[in-house]
């Protein structure tokens, strides 16, 4: 016959008998669409404006990729502020 170790003593402190505790991380999916939007209207300004710079781009791209970026970051700003609703809403604020 074995000697009783730790695993056999009944659970004792605070959380004995209680499930074990949740996690309060709920992933959020719009955190990424609002980051991933930000970061891809600046490296389609950056991109423009080096191959503008370098005399790659005609002025008539240069102002579709202008149109096209700041498209990308209003959608960027309606996500971040979908996130900042759901995450309100699972605060319950």
């Amino acid at each position: 016959m074995r000697e009783p170790g730790p695993q056999d003593r009944p659970a004792q402190g605070p959380d004995a008998g209680t499930a074990p505790r949740q996690s309060y991380y709920i992933r959020n999916p719009w955190r990424p669409w609002a980051s991933g939007a930000f970061a891809g209207a600046s490296s389609m300004l950056t991109f423009t404006t080096v191959f503008y710079a370098l005399g790659r781009l005609p002025l008539v791209l240069v102002g579709i990729s202008v149109l096209l970026a700041v498209a990308v970051f209003v959608f960027g700003l309606y996500a971040h502020r979908r996130a900042a609703r759901f995450d309100a809403q699972i605060g319950g604020r």
